[in-house]
């Protein structure tokens, strides 16, 4: 997949001038039946909308049906009709030991390899920002689709919304579903008003993960308002375009794919990111450190981006944003902003760093590999292993074995009392300065 990202690399940064699963193939690609096929065929026939609808996918989990998701061209500017890649929502891929698979309108089945969740992904780093969680997920195709739907221009992102008025949100606005013949279908006779900054919004009828199209666009041409999700009504792209083009543009980032040329000044690197040559690879105000992978779990001879001077921390509430913005393993933040880009602000962590148990702490999002937040804080042993270690706060890892941590940080015994777990054996990991 690497090969293929750095091919594309240069020309998407010139044209457009921020969770992973392994899943085995589980579905031949003649998967769908004739029937399905041709129910969703009709589609094809309902003019503009009918043309969009080519690129609404079936995503399946386990081999059953369960959401909607959207093709991604490989180009963001172009709507070729290749794909290796679908978006939809995060609750439809929320299940990392299931497998999920995607059907074009064409009846071609894909399976997906690889899933890649938002960093705000999970309410308990979103609530912080008081409005809700960024329920995105971005899968990679094992194999590219060949879409059926012919050449037409539309925007996938709009950088600007602000500016856009109700008047113009309230045209053309169409959320996608399947009914009962698994015809994928424009929904016309359901208005939204998107959620935007200074616009109110309204829900909108469709399928979980299904995408939400309009051509309110100054030039005329077609744009990815957002994803529906059932209890949110949409989810606007003002809150994901950016990660997701610039995932698309360099490749996500991937510790379980260690990567010696992933840095580059073309793509430059964020914080924990590696393997870097220069600081030249580093984003602004980072420096490319030297045989430091481990602090991102990655091999301890790679060199991560990282910022430069002594860690520094508190548990005063609004330090972070006193100092303008806190570092890898830095507190007291409140919310995602008060961390520098690319961190999280993962909330009452404090004891792993030697602040306050309710200290937030400035930490690395979720990667692939690593294991999913215990935000129910249920007290599980040998939850956290090697192949699959926890984050900073989480537990319970194996004192034995600091590997169960993810990246240099150890395992400490019988904390769990400190960070909400009601079982005070729990092991929990933490900064290796304060085990």
């Amino acid at each position: 997949m690497k090969t293929v990202v750095l091919l594309k690399r240069a020309m998407l940064a010139a044209a457009l001038a921020g969770c992973v699963s392994e899943t085995p193939e589980t579905e031949r690609s003649d998967a769908a039946g004739v029937e399905e096929v041709q129910a969703s065929q009709l589609a094809l026939d309902l003019g503009i909308a009918g043309s969009l609808s080519g690129r609404v996918g079936r995503w399946r989990r386990d081999g059953a049906n369960y959401c909607s998701a959207v093709f991604l061209p490989d180009h963001l500017l172009e709507a070729d009709s290749d794909s290796n890649w679908v978006l939809t929502t995060e609750d439809c891929a929320y299940d990392m030991n299931a497998t999920y698979s995607v059907v074009a309108t064409t009846g071609v089945v894909a399976n997906v390899d690889k899933i890649y969740k938002h960093p705000l992904a999970d309410w308990h780093l979103a609530y912080l920002e008081g409005s809700g969680k960024v329920n995105i997920a971005l899968a990679h195709l094992a194999t590219t689709v060949h879409l059926d739907t012919p050449p037409m221009a539309f925007s996938y992102f709009r950088a600007e919304r602000s500016a856009i008025q109700e008047s113009a949100l309230d045209d053309e606005v169409w959320g996608f579903s399947y009914d009962n013949t698994a015809t994928v279908k424009p929904d016309p006779t359901h208005k939204a008003y998107m959620k935007v900054t200074g616009v109110v919004w309204d829900p909108i009828v469709g399928d979980e993960g299904g995408p939400v199209w309009q051509s309110a666009h100054p030039n005329g041409e077609w744009t990815l308002e957002g994803l529906y999700a059932v209890g949110l009504g949409s989810i606007h792209t003002s809150s994901f375009a950016a990660w997701v083009t610039g995932a698309l543009t360099c490749g996500p980032f991937d510790p379980s794919e260690p990567d010696l040329v992933f840095c580059s000044p073309t793509c430059k690197c964020g914080v924990g990111e590696g393997d870097c040559d220069s600081d030249f690879d580093c984003k602004s105000g980072l420096v490319c450190g030297s045989n430091n992978g481990l602090l991102a779990g990655l091999p301890a001879s790679y060199d991560v981006c990282v910022e430069p001077g002594a860690r520094q921390s508190s548990s005063a509430s609004g330090y972070c944003a006193s100092i303008g913005g806190c570092q890898i393993y830095e507190g007291n933040c409140n919310k995602q902003a008060d961390c520098k880009e690319g961190l999280v602000c993962r909330p009452d962590v404090g004891f792993a760093i030697g602040e306050s148990d309710t200290t937030n702490v400035c930490d690395l999002p979720w990667t692939p590999g690593l294991k999913a937040f215990n935000v129910d804080r249920v007290s599980t042993q040998g939850r956290c292993t090697v192949d699959e270690p926890c984050a900073l706060g989480d537990g319970d890892c194996n004192i034995n074995d600091h590997a169960t941590c993810r990246g240099f940080l150890k395992c400490k015994e019988n904390v769990g009392h400190h960070f909400g777990f009601a079982n005070n054996g729990v092991d929990v990991c933490v900064h290796p300065d304060f085990y």
